[in-house]
């Protein structure tokens, strides 16, 4: 247990120290008990509309390493005799999985994802015909079938 008293007439540059080693210790313990990833981190960044993925791979060939589409799911992964690492991402709807491309070079996995195409300008056609009504939705041939089922039931 590490137990740090303060002087409490050290004025204004103990106050400065203090901060300065309060800073330090923090750093120092949380390095001690933070926990080290011991996995390739995926990092992500968007240049223009594609984004793009980086994983470090050092050491591992390019055929130890997939990469996996399935519906809106993007699945990276290494597998060799010293490593067993996959990363599922869901992409989202801006993003198209049918515009996806990686590359293995020199131990960088690099994946691009581009963006879905907008969608074309169209012009709608608008009709400006009167709704139907349910007198007249009927066609001529449903029409007098109906009358010749009226005028069956009607002679029963």
């Amino acid at each position: 247990m590490i137990v740090r008293h303060r002087n409490p007439v050290a004025g204004a540059f103990g106050s400065a120290l203090d901060r300065s080693f309060d800073r330090t210790f923090d750093q120092l313990t949380s390095s001690l008990f933070e926990s080290r990833g011991r996995f390739p981190q995926v990092e992500a960044q968007w240049h223009d509309d594609t984004l793009v993925l980086t994983v470090d791979l050092p050491g591992v060939p390019a055929d130890s390493v997939s990469v996996e589409v399935a519906g809106r799911s993007l699945t990276l992964g290494a597998h060799t005799d010293r490593l067993e690492w996959s990363r599922s991402l869901q992409l989202g709807t801006s993003l198209d999985p049918a515009k996806v491309s990686a590359r293995h070079l020199d131990g960088r996995l690099t994946v691009r994802i581009g963006a879905v195409d907008a969608p074309e300008a169209r012009s709608i056609e608008i009709d400006t015909s009167p709704e139907p009504t349910a007198d007249h939705e009927l066609d001529t041939e449903g029409q007098a079938e109906l009358d010749q089922s009226i005028e069956t039931s009607s002679s029963d």
